[in-house]
């Protein structure tokens, strides 16, 4: 970390006041600029030898990333935050993020989390969890990455929904119907570790429990979701289960499944439904026009 920024970021906590996990999340936006310079030109860089295109370059990069508008937006934010705290201090001449406006939003942009992700997401959970809901949490977000499973399915399944001979869960779909899917063997780890932690269990008794040893419900979820994904600092559109059911999808169609399959296994209707993941960002075709071989 440049002296420069290290400075900056000393007085945003504590000249500006702002909140430790503020400060980090300026820490983790600085480092990810500075690693990016580091490949592109070189680590002897200088603070006041960036310009807008360096900047342009590395919005250009988090693009390509899959990062959404609304992220970009406030990566940007922060390094316009610290290229006016220097042109304030008289540490350069003039400010390379002036000129660069802020990405536009999209009306709607869908959000899933790449492999690396939601392994960091996984990894959030382990090291930030209390050790009352490690396995609780880690069991939550485990199935929903490894299911596509729906929130409202999640939350009304019971401890005999699971058929630990079969590895397999059967819950109630969309529409009332019944539905039994496959469940790899990280899910069924992750099952069987959490209900290690419970005592005595009644076949119909709710799978996941909140803190008060009720039916956990919808809005813990939710609230579980975006807390893990904000300590693996993923900051994207549309945080929640439901990005997680998406993931889920986007990880078969990528390792070679067939979308007749994936549709199958999320209970789609309609088969356009189901198309919807077959959307590709922009590293993905750069990394599938690598592999061509002449």
């Amino acid at each position: 970390m440049r002296p420069e920024i290290a400075e900056f970021l000393a007085q945003l906590g504590s000249v500006r006041a702002f909140s430790p996990k503020t400060v980090e999340a300026y820490t983790y936006d600085f480092t990810q600029f500075c690693v990016f310079l580091g490949e592109k030109i070189g680590n002897d860089w200088k603070v006041e030898g960036i310009d807008q295109y360096a900047i342009k370059s590395y919005i250009d990069h988090l693009s390509d990333k899959g990062n959404a508008p609304i992220t970009r937006g406030r990566k940007l934010a922060s390094l316009k935050s610290l290229f006016g705290y220097l042109l304030s201090q008289g540490r350069i001449k003039s400010d390379p993020t002036s000129q660069i406006r802020m990405p536009k939003r999209c009306d709607k942009e869908s959000s899933y989390l790449s492999e690396e992700e939601y392994k960091r997401l996984l990894k959030a959970v382990k090291d930030n969890a209390s050790r009352y809901y490690i396995e609780r949490d880690t069991a939550i977000i485990t199935m929903l990455i490894g299911t596509g499973i729906r929130l409202t399915e999640l939350v009304e399944l019971n401890a005999d929904d699971i058929n630990y001979g079969s590895c397999t869960i059967k819950f109630i779909r969309k529409g009332n119907h019944e539905k039994t899917i496959p469940v790899n063997a990280m899910v069924m780890t992750a099952i069987r570790r959490y209900l290690k932690t419970r005592e005595s269990i009644e076949p119909r008794a709710p799978l996941f429990l909140s803190k008060r040893d009720r039916r956990i419900d919808s809005a813990s979820v939710q609230y579980i979701v975006r807390k893990y994904c904000r300590d693996a600092h993923i900051e994207k559109d549309g945080l929640s289960p439901h990005m997680l059911r998406h993931s889920f999808a986007v990880a078969l169609l990528k390792q070679g499944e067939n979308v007749f399959t994936v549709q199958q296994l999320l209970s789609h209707r309609n088969i356009r439904t189901t198309e919807k993941y077959l959307h590709l960002n922009n590293e993905d075709l750069k990394t599938a026009v690598g592999k061509i071989r002449f």
